[in-house]
């Protein structure tokens, strides 16, 4: 946009100049055709970047980050939500594929700063190696008793649960991360608090992963095909 702001002033600078040492005669029709060449120029110089970014804007990830307050609604590239508690949202969207971070404020007695769902349009088999991964580092790290793998299912979807259970400072804290979806979508949390308040905690994710819907883009319509 600079090099746009530089041949206005030199326009400007250029129509001063000619009204200044020219004729009447000669510096207003030229100062005008200089103004309409100049119109057709920066017209032609806007419609080319407009067409460079356009084009190169779906190689390029488009991130967004937005507060919702309690009962404002979410629609985005892949995933539509409205939930009953204020929250913070990373979106990250590369053409067809959205992935989002969500931090609810849960807002129940006691209930963890700290919250953390991932919410993707990639399918749980291909996020399962790097978060699984990163689960066993947080639970080597903690001193406790962790549970097997187990099957869970949230509403329509289907998934993997891992529990643990430590005593820290003379506090009973449990913990569990789930990972469900299907070929479309999956969503993904971790969940650690004190023993008192950890179902609480657990019921209130199972309740916001139902609220997620997903969205399907919409797919350009078949060609025309007319029999011979």
């Amino acid at each position: 946009m600079c090099f746009l702001y530089f041949i206005v002033i030199g326009y400007l600078g250029f129509s001063a100049l000619a009204l200044w040492l020219l004729p009447q005669w000669l510096s207003i029709p030229l100062v005008a055709i200089m103004g309409v060449v100049l119109a057709i120029v920066m017209w032609k110089i806007v419609h080319f970047f407009k067409k460079v970014k356009k084009a190169v804007g779906g190689f390029i990830p488009q991130e967004k980050l937005c507060s919702l307050a309690a009962g404002e609604p979410f629609n985005g590239h892949g995933f539509t939500f409205t939930f009953p508690m204020a929250c913070e949202v990373s979106q990250t969207r590369f053409r067809e594929v959205e992935a989002l971070i969500l931090k609810p404020k849960f807002d129940f007695p006691n209930a963890p700063k700290n919250t953390l769902m991932v919410v993707s349009t990639f399918p749980p088999e291909e996020l399962k190696p790097k978060i699984n991964d990163s689960i066993e580092k947080i639970f080597a790290q903690v001193e406790g008793r962790a549970g097997e793998l187990e099957p869970v299912e949230v509403g329509p979807l289907k998934g993997e649960r891992s529990t643990f259970a430590t005593a820290k400072d003379g506090k009973d804290v449990r913990g569990e991360a789930v990972s469900l979806g299907d070929g479309r979508c999956s969503i993904i949390w971790i969940a650690i608090a004190e023993a008192s308040t950890f179902d609480a905690l657990s019921a209130k994710y199972r309740e916001l992963a139902v609220l997620i819907q997903r969205v399907e883009t919409a797919q350009p319509p078949p060609p025309n095909t007319q029999a011979p």
